[in-house]
């Protein structure tokens, strides 16, 4: 993983949920629901674009009353989103491979990207060789046992909390602080 990206695109997806097997449709995957994306630009860590869109799922499109209360989505609000391959192109426009580094809090961002676009039968726009798992690298930057939420990372560094928790775009900036805080006490991805 290079470490001399010239920016950084933070983005956080909110997925469909079920909280039990129990009320679970048979054949079940997440499915994107929202995304909130910020790019920053180095030396000054100055936000350049943000993003932020619902999305429509297809395979199931009823969303849970565990995904309701989780994120705060309303069925209105992903009725009326736009579709997953819109949503790409959209955000991919200030992705560049290997100069853009695509940062999120944990694996799971790429994994349900990933898999939603082989059941859409999608092409993904990102190369994830440019993924960083913050939450990862936040963990061996400061010597913790074990990964930290993105509420806990926050609170740690003391940094000033953008928004709510489990809202896309509001997770996408306080990842990009803190992200941006690493970076300013010496940390380089994947070293």
């Amino acid at each position: 993983m290079p470490a001399d990206y010239k920016n950084y695109l933070v983005f956080d997806f909110e997925f469909t949920t079920h909280d039990s097997m129990c009320g679970r449709p048979r054949g079940f995957f997440q499915e994107v629901i929202e995304v909130g994306a910020v790019l920053f630009t180095l030396p000054e860590y100055k936000n350049e674009w943000q993003y932020q869109t619902f999305v429509k799922p297809v395979f199931f499109p009823r969303l849970s009353p565990a995904c309701k209360n989780l994120t705060m989505i309303n069925q209105e609000d992903v009725d009326g989103g736009i579709a997953l391959g819109e949503m790409l192109t959209k955000l991919s426009v200030p992705y560049k491979a290997g100069e853009t580094g695509l940062v999120a809090w944990g694996n799971s961002d790429r994994e349900v990207v990933e898999n939603c676009c082989a059941k859409y039968k999608l092409s993904c726009p990102f190369d994830w060789s440019d993924y960083i798992d913050l939450a990862e690298e936040y963990k061996a930057f400061y010597l913790h046992e074990r990964r930290l939420s993105l509420k806990h990372a926050v609170e740690e560094r003391q940094i000033e909390r953008k928004g709510f928790y489990h809202l896309a775009l509001d997770d996408a900036e306080n990842t990009a602080l803190i992200a941006a805080r690493m970076l300013q006490e010496g940390w380089l991805p994947g070293k």
